[in-house]
């Protein structure tokens, strides 16, 4: 499979033409194929999936342990952990590659 059907399998499975463009760039800049591109955005969906969790059960932790002040004060942190994770996370093609991973993957792994 030549990159242009990849591309073209990655805009029909929802993709958006920018994402496309990205993934392109690295892909030729770095001289990287596609199915390492999207394994690596898979991973990082995973990594920051396992990261929200941990934030959340700290807070769901600090919500039946801690005080009100530790509540608040561990809300504000939640809060700016995920802005943080998602600015430096490419959150969306991320999980996007993860999909596109689990339905179509094997079609990339050939080639």
């Amino acid at each position: 499979m030549d990159s242009a059907e990849v591309e073209r399998l990655l805009l029909k499975e929802g993709f958006t033409g920018k994402e496309v463009l990205a993934l392109r760039q690295h892909a030729e800049k770095e001289g990287y194929p596609y199915y390492w591109l999207l394994s690596q955005l898979r991973k990082r969906f995973i990594f920051s999936l396992v990261i929200i969790m941990i934030l959340v059960l700290g807070w769901i932790y600090t919500a039946c342990n801690g005080t009100q002040q530790n509540l608040v004060s561990y809300s504000i942190t939640l809060f700016f952990g995920v802005i943080i994770l998602y600015i430096f996370m490419p959150l969306r093609p991320a999980y996007k590659a993860y999909k596109f991973i689990k339905k179509k993957g094997h079609l990339l792994m050939r080639h």
